[in-house]
């Protein structure tokens, strides 16, 4: 049985240039990769290698500090510098460059696999922390502190695989393609945690994923581990209203899923965890999908962390015409992409390239007719449009007292919006006067 969540909206799903694309690897790796230090919502990771060193696939070459998260080489290669290269988040970010000899040679330090009869808690949270796992939805938390944490406290462990943005199938190739390794690494999360019940969310047009993984489950007769094929509406995916959906549990305002007894990983961060426990495998690829009306032949590519994303576009043939707009993620919650030579991070998804009839216009706000639709939208029972002239009036009173905290930036309320106001920039930017100015006593 699932549940429902208030708001939400249904834009155009976009994702037929894809999803019937099976993951494909590079012909051919790069000639150089590119690796961020700034890989994690934690901060910056420490290196452990200067220019000159040889390094090989899965060698540490960053560490976690006070911050970060460790990275390792994803081709075998010479660190050729360490310098300031683009960051797909914006700006430029201390990097390891790394120049390819083309050899892929393993490292030859890899660590064992675990025994799933006999591992400990700590054997997981130091296997995770070695692999560099982050979370690989968006958020990019360390994966080992998120699992710390909820060790004990929950019932329930839920398998984010909604991928609700337009657009993007990474994800869902994903659990198509490697539902085994996805299903056996949620069993070991659940067993770490102390999960009782494992939910695995996609949505219900997502059917061939949903006949492979009950598959393999009734194969299993895994009683714990369950798919839910869930009605597509946006922002299904967002942790708060998947935990909703899934069991009908609100997180409350100022909040978190342990609240409610729930963890929420994505997808692909459970394969990762499967990879480092079950083959001693770092974070090192991932799957990444390349495509919108400006791509030559989109598709869906399993690539080496650090790739150019402009290598990637090669890949796909290039452009067959000049984009409006290039993002990275999907079109909601995307990051506006300024330079294609900015690299893979452990959370790039998708590259997303739009044509001008792709998208609305970038028209100045209009006025607000206060027809409500962007409060109906909220799945987080904001009213932006009450927020909006709060902070016109420079109301820190109002304002303190709107849960701005509680807002996802999912994108609901500007894309509904009729007058085409930038209703979710606007929120932010009363959250950030808010936290400048200080709440009133």
């Amino acid at each position: 049985m699932t549940h429902s969540f208030f708001g939400g909206v249904y834009p155009a799903t976009r994702k037929d240039m894809t999803r019937r694309k099976p993951m494909t690897r590079l012909s051919r790796t790069p000639r150089e990769i590119v690796i961020p230090l700034l890989m994690c919502a934690d901060g910056p990771a420490t290196p452990l290698v200067r220019p000159g060193d040889p390094v090989t696939v899965g060698q540490p070459i960053a560490r976690r500090g006070e911050t970060g998260a460790a990275a390792h080489a994803s081709i075998s290669g010479r660190v050729s510098a360490i310098e300031h290269r683009p960051h797909p988040w914006g700006g430029i970010s201390p990097a390891i460059v790394i120049s390819n000899d083309e050899r892929n040679e393993p490292y030859a330090g890899q660590l064992p696999p675990l025994d799933p009869r006999q591992f400990t808690l700590t054997q997981v949270l130091e296997r995770v922390e070695a692999a560099g796992v982050v979370g690989m939805g968006g958020g990019a938390f360390p994966t080992q502190d998120k699992i710390a944490l909820s060790a004990g406290k929950v019932d329930t462990l839920i398998v984010n695989a909604a991928e609700c943005e337009p657009y993007v199938t990474a994800d869902y190739r994903l659990l198509l393609e490697r539902s085994e390794n996805i299903l056996r690494g949620a069993q070991a999360l659940a067993l770490c945690l102390g999960a009782e019940r494992v939910a695995v969310v996609t949505e219900g047009d997502k059917l061939n994923a949903v006949e492979a993984v009950e598959r393999r489950l009734r194969r299993k007769g895994a009683s714990r581990v369950q798919i839910l094929p869930v009605r597509t509406r946006y922002p299904l995916g967002a942790e708060k209203q998947i935990i909703q959906t899934v069991t009908g549990r609100e997180v409350p305002p100022r909040g978190s899923p342990l609240d409610v007894k729930c963890v929420v990983f994505n997808v692909a961060t459970v394969y990762a965890i499967h990879d480092a426990l079950f083959q001693g495998r770092p974070l090192t690829h991932r799957a990444v999908t390349i495509t919108g009306g400006a791509v030559t032949r989109p598709r869906n590519l399993w690539v080496p962390i650090g790739a150019p994303l402009r290598y990637l576009l090669e890949a796909c043939g290039g452009l067959k015409e000049e984009p409006d707009r290039m993002l990275i993620g999907g079109p909601m919650m995307g990051i506006a992409l300024t330079n294609l030579d900015a690299p893979v991070t452990k959370d790039t998804n998708c590259l997303v390239c739009l044509t001008g009839w792709e998208h609305k216009p970038d028209t100045p706000g209009g006025i607000c007719i206060r027809c409500g639709k962007c409060v109906a939208a909220c799945p987080m029972h904001l009213a932006p449009t009450i927020i909006r002239r709060a902070l016109e009036d420079r109301d820190l009173t109002r304002l303190s007292k709107y849960h701005l905290e509680d807002c996802n930036s999912c994108g609901c309320c500007s894309f509904i919006c009729p007058a085409q106001i930038p209703l979710v920039e606007t929120v932010a930017q009363a959250a950030s006067f808010v936290k400048r100015e200080g709440a009133p006593q």
